[in-house]
């Protein structure tokens, strides 16, 4: 996958870095040393007074236990770890540089590592790929690289769409950490499968493409990762995010060694116990939340893939508080019907309509329209959705229509002629123009040849 979080530093410090930089080792608690000499019994009845008193004072003010850290040997043992100068390089520039940003990025882990390690076991992936995110994404569902990777896995639209996530102008299930786990677990597994086991291999290939890492193999004459990391073959990114993967399980492996901690794993409705409700779109999520009465955040962070704030049309899952599932569930049909925050009605196209035309009356593009409807052309009496309330689309559509299109009669021509040439009948050229059937034209005479559009639009 292609991203941006924090990996181009990565790739150019730790591929360049050669030195070897070691583990910080922990410090051994100091030995007290044993007496030199025997102790006479009344100097050891009143260092066991002194003890007795001490046990007492202990007893009536308890000690504060300690929470042992967190740690997951299991995650770091899953894949095996191996030892080259990059790795090094990256758990130093972890340790100090980046330390903010990796540790902010651990302690989100937490909440998305309960779905993670499931959709891992199924597929028997090995725990330790749950730390990806960490230099992928640092587990932010919305986040959007420069080329156009999205989410906590960073998938590319082509790859998500193979792996049956839905990527449109209405939803984006990249951002829905439940679905795109699952995608990526099985585009893992896949890859993996690909490299024969060789876990740097099918990093690698998830970072650049799995056709780039086997041109670049056979070019070479490579049979591993490292080999290609020498002969820099791969792209700088790709350089720095297998070691950098490495680094990240090292540090989850003894995170207080390295000056880390791990969040405690959570579920993603740790924090709001939520449950699905199919609804009939479109609607406004601001409405859903209003008539479930939930607040709108909350709701739009337990929907991320919703990408217009919209329930898309048709049937589709909304995730809510579970306190307010059963309110939703009452109203789940008739919602779309008296939503007057929806920004989207239908709209029937008439003779002389075209796409472009209704875009530019509405103040989008033609291929938003044409994204929004997922169609590659619209003719008269086709139904499509605009993105415009209803109650403004005929002024809109009445301010357009406004510019008047006119043309200079010619010699030779006819009602006929001219209204055929312009897509009209010889009744529509009569009436905008108030003629009379009697009425005869002269040359240089100006005729209205835009047509008034009949409005055929309706709240959804």
């Amino acid at each position: 996958m292609r991203n941006t979080l924090l990996l181009t530093a990565v790739a150019l410090y730790s591929v360049a870095c050669a030195s070897s930089v070691p583990a910080p080792q922990a410090t051994p608690a100091p030995v007290a040393p044993l007496s030199a000499h025997k102790l006479d019994a009344d100097q050891f009845l009143e260092e066991l007074e002194e003890a007795h008193n001490l046990i007492l004072a202990r007893a009536e003010k308890p000690a504060v236990k300690e929470a042992l850290p967190v740690v997951d040997v299991d995650a770091a043992t899953s894949i095996p770890i191996p030892q080259h100068r990059t790795i090094d390089s990256a758990v130093r520039l972890f340790s100090v540089d980046m330390k903010e940003s990796i540790q902010t990025s651990l302690i989100r882990s937490g909440r998305y590592r309960a779905l993670i390690d499931q959709a891992l076991e199924a597929e028997k992936l090995p725990k330790g790929l749950a730390y990806l995110p960490v230099i992928e994404s640092a587990y932010l569902p919305n986040l959007t690289s420069r080329a156009g990777a999205h989410g906590i896995w960073q998938f590319m639209p082509e790859t998500a769409r193979e792996y049956g996530l839905r990527v449109d102008w209405w939803v984006d299930e990249r951002a829905d950490p439940v679905e795109s786990t699952k995608a990526a677990a099985a585009y893992l597994r896949d890859l993996n499968r690909m490299f024969n086991g060789d876990w740097a291999l099918t990093l690698a290939a998830y970072n650049c493409g799995p056709g780039r890492v086997r041109r670049k193999l056979a070019e070479y004459g490579a049979s591993t990762f490292w080999e290609l990391l020498e002969q820099s073959a791969l792209p700088k990114e790709t350089r720095g995010y297998v070691p950098t993967f490495y680094a990240t399980l090292l540090i989850a492996s003894d995170p207080a060694t390295y000056g880390f901690k791990l969040g405690e794993v959570n579920g993603v409705d740790a924090e709001i116990d939520a449950k699905r409700v199919e609804v009939e779109g479109p609607v406004s999520l601001r409405f859903v939340a209003e008539t479930a009465g939930v607040d709108e955040d909350v709701l739009k962070e337990l929907n991320p893939a919703f990408r217009r704030g919209i329930v898309p049309p048709g049937r589709a899952a909304v995730r809510v508080p579970s306190k307010a599932a059963g309110t939703l569930h009452a109203r789940a049909k008739t919602l779309r019907h008296d939503d007057d925050y929806l920004k989207v009605c239908s709209f029937t196209l008439r003779r002389g309509d075209s796409i472009e035309r209704l875009a530019r009356a509405i103040g989008t593009k033609p291929e938003t329209l044409l994204e929004m409807n997922e169609i590659k052309s619209a003719r008269p009496g086709d139904s499509i959705l605009l993105p415009v309330r209803a109650r403004e689309l005929g002024t809109l559509l009445a301010h357009s229509e406004n510019e008047d299109v006119f043309y200079a009669v010619r010699k030779g021509d006819t009602l006929y002629s001219i209204a055929k040439q312009h897509d009209l009948s010889v009744t529509e050229l009569r009436e905008i123009n108030e003629l009379s059937k009697e009425a005869t034209l002269r040359i240089g005479q100006k005729l209205r040849v835009s047509a008034p559009r009949v409005l055929a639009a309706g709240g959804m």
